[in-house]
């Protein structure tokens, strides 16, 4: 192996064997890179030389440290919907192998096929990014395939009125909204973790959708939600408004309150120093104003009328 860049958690030599003979018989690693973002599980680009000197690059997700428990289920899972994706026109990565129980990585392991792309957060045209990004979403809550039912990621355990807030009367009449039960609604397949950093751009195009390990059947407006909090994070309260209702515009369906209020939520206890690791060099993350932007689409959540 030539030129692997030295790197805290990189694969081991096992599973670079593992990765080239998935490629094909008597192919050999040519160069790993570690990929930016990552927070929940080890990515790294691996570029592969076949037998015949042609030139593969895919991917290798490893679950390990806190995760490595549930190392094989999220395999598996991310497996089967990347196999129901090569179905439809959703662009995803293929599927190239699995090494669920870790026998030949030492870590539970997914390999899948490389997209080239770039993640987009600073848009040259914000109003045809915006609109992108919508109507991609649009097409996968439109994806008929089988997925478990989506579970929530909110700790109700923790629905405490954070001691920065100055309208604390907002966050009370939230977690009242959702000690109430979720609204009855007719579930579709859903990312699960649609956002900024999952959405791979090329020439000004969104090209492809990754980390599908979260697919799931819920209602949209859980994606939905997803997206206006990490908008609301990231970029302003007044982007977050544009992307609901240009989502209900193009879907022709009505987004449920509880279901955005629910999402918002999950911003407690707060969110760390990993997004700007998520981000990288491409945005400098304004933690001062998050709490404020917050509040903001949180507020217009629940007066909306």
């Amino acid at each position: 192996m030539a030129d692997l860049q030295p790197d805290v958690g990189a694969p081991s030599e096992g599973a670079l064997s593992w990765v080239a003979q998935s490629i094909a018989p008597g192919a050999s690693v040519t160069s790993v890179r570690r990929l930016t973002g990552g927070v929940s599980s080890a990515m790294h680009a691996v570029s592969v030389v076949d037998a015949k000197g042609r030139h593969h690059r895919c991917v290798l997700r490893r679950w390990v440290n806190d995760l490595a428990k549930e190392g094989p289920e999220y395999v598996l899972r991310e497996a089967r919907i990347l196999e129901s994706l090569e179905r439809t026109d959703i662009p995803a990565p293929r599927l190239i192998g699995i090494d669920a129980n870790g026998d030949e990585c030492d870590d539970s392991a997914l390999l899948m096929s490389y997209l080239d792309g770039h993640v987009e957060l600073t848009p040259r045209n914000p109003q045809d990014w915006l609109h992108q990004i919508t109507s991609m979403l649009v097409r996968i809550h439109s994806t008929e395939i089988e997925a478990p039912t989506v579970e929530s990621w909110l700790d109700r355990d923790n629905l405490i009125v954070p001691e920065w807030s100055t309208r604390p009367d907002l966050w009370r009449e939230a977690f009242s909204m959702v000690e109430e039960s979720p609204p009855v609604s007719n579930p579709c397949f859903i990312h699960h973790d649609y956002r900024q950093f999952n959405l791979l751009w090329r020439q000004g195009n969104l090209t492809s959708v990754v980390d599908w390990v979260w697919g799931s059947m819920g209602s949209p407006s859980i994606d939905v939600a997803h997206v206006r909090l990490n908008f609301s994070v990231l970029y302003s309260s007044e982007l977050a408004e544009q992307f609901f209702d240009l989502y209900e515009s193009m879907a022709g369906r009505a987004i449920d309150r509880w279901w955005d209020v629910e999402g918002l939520l999950k911003y407690l206890p707060g969110w760390g120093g990993f997004l700007q690791q998520q981000a990288g060099r491409r945005l400098t993350v304004d933690f001062d104003g998050m709490h404020e932007r917050v509040e903001a689409t949180l507020h217009s959540a629940l007066h909306r009328d």
